[in-house]
């Protein structure tokens, strides 16, 4: 079966060969551990969409649509301290966030809602 056919089977709710892999995306503070605990540095540039043969995760396609705000809020800095972050998202909500353990702009905790 197809990767297509494979989602199709499973939309249809029927029995495909096997479940379609996907995940939507990785911790960049997972890919950082993984690397030292030796996964080869050339698994591939983490896009779930394209699939992830290392991982062995299917192929996706999605279509790119805009849901955010037009025009998005600025992104603004509310409150900072040593631990946390408030600020302001492009969609306007204020979210509270961990500072410690931040990855590539990943942020080690669930960005919260105060």
């Amino acid at each position: 079966m197809t990767e297509r056919e494979r989602f199709c089977t499973v939309m249809d709710f029927e029995q495909p060969d096997q479940l379609p892999n996907y995940e939507l995306a990785v911790w960049p503070q997972a890919v950082e551990r993984w690397l030292k605990e030796g996964m080869p540095s050339n698994t591939g540039s983490f896009n779930w969409f394209d699939g992830a043969p290392y991982f062995h995760l299917d192929r996706r396609i999605f279509a790119g649509i805009h849901a955010g705000m037009i025009p998005a809020f600025e992104y603004q800095v509310l409150e900072e301290d040593d631990r946390y972050i408030v600020a302001r998202n492009e969609v306007g909500i204020i979210t509270r966030a961990l500072k410690e353990g931040s990855v590539g702009g990943g942020r080690m905790c669930i960005v919260f809602y105060p």
